[in-house]
């Protein structure tokens, strides 16, 4: 049977400045984990990961701690995920960007990777899966706000998905090769099912299916400037009137198409360097035609210059180099070639 490529932190088999090293070391890409007592007396903490190849999944134990995700944290790990975490036993209290919530033993809480959080969590059993933002079955937009969404784990929907995540971790060694893809794509659908309800009194979360296969056709051309709306059409066989027509609502093709490729752009600020030249690199890693036509789109839209946000994100390179290589930071190895896989 192939070995599921995987990672263990056990405490009963280090001392607590051992497991916190661990456990520090083990989350760094995803959060900056802080115990509330700087002696570490009363810590403790467990952690099964699974690299599935296309999801990630795991289960821990820990005692109460703060976690943060800071802009600059955000801008040095550059993954676009979803993290979705059942709390089994314990709470949290979160700051979601400026969206306050708390989830209680049972929910589900979703967290956008490519933004800031901060949570406040009880002694804790956590359930967590990340999953490639393109696999969500929810169109772009909607997948934006569920950033600090909650699936009430009283709920039918919660039920489901909190028995589904507690399985897939139980079982992950089994999920190899073809194993594991189903796995993702059913876990895909649940979550998706899950989330949309619960932030359906917001907005209507499913669209029409030739938006949404329009949508996932963009995501994964995004970089390429002969993405357009005659490009669409010609792949869709759509005439421009009803291609308009089904972006209307969204408004419009080629707004659309303008604002995924600035958020693609705010998630490769470090990537491009500060030497001359670094601002036409990023326009055109992210699909923009010119380096004018990005400087001025992205300027609207972020209210600083491009130039501005590559220095401003430089601090999260210095991060990145801080979280460790290697063994020590295998998480952050998952995380990117997650992304790869996507």
């Amino acid at each position: 049977m192939e070995t599921i490529e995987h990672q263990r932190i056990v405490s009963s088999q280090l001392t607590r400045e051992e497991n916190y090293e661990y456990w520090r070391t083990g989350v760094a890409s995803l959060f900056d984990a802080v115990p509330p007592k700087a002696d570490l007396a009363d810590f403790r903490a467990d952690l099964t990961s699974y690299n599935l190849g296309h999801f990630l999944i795991g289960a821990s134990s820990a005692s109460a701690q703060s976690f943060a995700r800071s802009r600059e944290r955000v801008a040095a790990t550059g993954v676009d995920h979803l993290l979705i975490q059942l709390y089994v036993k314990g709470e949290c209290a979160y700051n979601a960007d400026g969206g306050v919530a708390k989830g209680v033993a049972g929910d589900i809480v979703c967290f956008d990777l490519s933004r800031p959080m901060k949570s406040q969590a009880t002694d804790m059993d956590i359930v967590s899966l990340i999953l490639p933002r393109s696999m969500i079955r929810l169109t772009p937009r909607v997948i934006d706000d569920l950033h600090g969404a909650r699936v009430d784990g009283a709920s039918t929907l919660g039920v489901l998905l909190g028995e589904h995540m507690r399985t897939m971790a139980r079982i992950a060694p089994q999920l190899a090769g073809p194993d594991g893809k189903l796995a993702a794509e059913v876990a895909s659908a649940i979550v998706s099912s899950g989330f949309s309800a619960a932030v359906a009194a917001e907005r209507e979360a499913l669209m029409d299916l030739n938006v949404q296969t329009i949508q996932i056709f963009i995501e994964r051309h995004l970089t390429n400037p002969s993405l357009s709306a005659d490009m669409i059409m010609r792949h869709f066989a759509l005439s421009r009137s009803a291609l308009y027509r089904l972006f209307e609502p969204i408004g419009g093709i080629a707004e659309y198409i303008r604002e995924r490729r600035l958020k693609l752009a705010y998630l490769k600020l470090t990537s491009v360097g500060t030497s001359r030249g670094s601002v036409a690199k990023l326009a055109y890693a992210t699909g923009f035609a010119s380096e004018n036509a990005f400087s001025r789109a992205f300027q609207q839209r972020f209210g600083l210059r491009p130039s501005e946000a590559i220095r401003n994100a430089d601090a999260g390179i210095r991060l990145k180099s801080d979280l460790g290589a290697g063994d020590d930071n295998w998480m952050q190895d998952w995380l990117d070639r997650l992304r790869a896989t996507a």
